[in-house]
């Protein structure tokens, strides 16, 4: 597995087509913050509109754009500046639709969420918004493509497919995110630099060993003091609260997905003492870990 792999599977990313937005004439939108687990998306198929986020800046959104809002924030999506008009819901194809008014020139957008373990190293590292063109990757403008003909259509399994295909979109847009080489953060920086990469992909793919400063500064070819403080800087943490992250994730999707004892997930984590594992994970979770796992099991 590739480094981008691993921070997907450890921040469990599970993705959903919520509805189809047919939108003419004047109207507002207005959606709330969303938990710590979920992003929202947007897929504006045709047309256009106005978002409008919460600190105050305004961006348009406009045909053959997707907008990701990774930390589900809130936000108003409009058009027009007449009297809004009133939605109304039915069903076109396998999702339910929001409709306002007719017509040939409006709005027509998917809207969907992801949902997530929250405080992910992965979803920390994305910004507020991302707005990406969709022909930028054309495996992400396939991918749209075959999502809006399974949509329109009836056929039989056309609901699973749609969300197996939602959980695909977000490698693409991860995947278009860093093809864009933008200023990136925390545990996607990591990716982008040729040595400390190196340091990252070990870290990530054995997170239970102990890893001394020293052994991951030689993986990056760098003196300690040099690895320490270049690590810092792009992670915005030390390689020792990074590596603890990351046991703490896996931790907590074992105890999610698995039945292992909570001494057996203790050892796949690196740590020997159950007491220090429990501290650990009550720290960084805000729970211990049986009482997490019985929180997990009664949601189901």
């Amino acid at each position: 597995m590739t480094p981008l792999d691993r921070l997907i599977a450890l921040a469990a990313v599970q993705g959903t087509l919520d509805l189809r937005c047919q939108l003419h004439g004047s109207w507002h939108l207005d959606h709330p913050q969303l938990p710590a687990s979920e992003a929202a998306y947007h897929i504006v198929l045709s047309g256009e509109c106005r978002l409008s986020l919460s600190d105050g800046r305004h961006l348009p959104l406009r045909e053959g754009q997707l907008l990701l809002l990774p930390h589900g924030a809130s936000h108003i999506l409009s058009h027009g500046e007449g009297t809004p008009g009133r939605p109304q819901q039915d069903r076109f194809g396998a999702l339910p639709r929001v409709r306002i008014g007719r017509g040939t020139n409006g709005l027509d957008m998917f809207c969907g969420h992801f949902h997530h373990a929250p405080g992910s190293a992965l979803f920390d590292a994305l910004p507020e918004v991302l707005l990406l063109p969709i022909q930028a990757n054309s495996s992400l403008a396939a991918l749209v493509e075959l999502l809006r003909q399974e949509a329109e259509s009836a056929r039989q399994g056309a609901r699973s497919l749609i969300d197996h295909l939602s959980g695909a979109l977000f490698t693409l847009i991860l995947r278009t995110h860093l093809e864009q080489q933008p200023v990136l953060s925390g545990a996607l920086a990591l990716l982008t630099d040729r040595r400390l990469a190196r340091a990252w992909q070990a870290m990530l793919d054995d997170p239970a060993r102990p890893w001394s400063v020293s052994e991951l500064a030689a993986l990056a070819n760098q003196s300690r003091a040099t690895f320490a403080r270049n690590f810092a800087a792009l992670a915005g943490t030390s390689p020792g609260a990074m590596l603890t992250r990351l046991r703490m994730e896996k931790a907590r999707l074992l105890l999610r997905t698995s039945t292992l004892s909570l001494n057996a997930v203790a050892l796949e984590v690196g740590y020997e003492s159950p007491a220090a594992f429990s501290r650990a994970f009550r720290q960084c979770h805000g729970d211990a870990p049986g009482r997490y796992r019985q929180a997990g099991r009664a949601v189901d």
